[in-house]
C-alpha cells in the first residue's frame, strides 16, 4: 500500500495502513441502491472492477499462509486463479 504522509493532517496513516481491513466498521453505511450496482471502476491499468456487494470467503488458514508466503497477497491469490482458469481452457 502506498501511503502518502501530509502536514496538514493529524491523522496517523501509518497505524491506519498496519489495521486490517476487518477492523473497518461498515455499520453505519447505507445500502447501495439498486441502480448503482452496475457501475463499475476503471484502474489505471485499464481493468475493470464491478462495484457490487458479491464477495469470496477464504478460510482463515488458506488467507494466513497467503498473508505470510507474500505482501501483495490479494495479487498472488489473483493471479493463481487467473492462472488456474488458462489451464482449465486448454483442457
Amino acid at each position: 500500500m502506498n501511503v502518502k504522509n501530509t502536514t496538514d493532517t493529524q491523522t496517523d496513516w501509518a497505524k491506519l495502513a498496519r489495521r486490517d481491513d476487518s477492523e473497518i466498521d461498515y455499520s453505519d453505511v447505507p445500502a447501495m441502491p439498486s441502480e448503482l450496482r452496475s457501475l463499475r471502476i476503471r484502474q489505471p491499468d485499464g481493468r475493470t472492477v464491478p462495484i457490487n456487494d458479491s464477495m469470496i470467503e477464504i478460510d482463515a488458514d488458506v488467507l494466513a499462509w497467503f498473508k505470510t508466503h507474500s505482501v501483495n497477497y490479494q495479487d498472488r491469490i489473483n493471479q493463481l486463479l487467473r492462472d488456474y482458469i488458462k489451464h482449465e481452457l486448454v483442457r
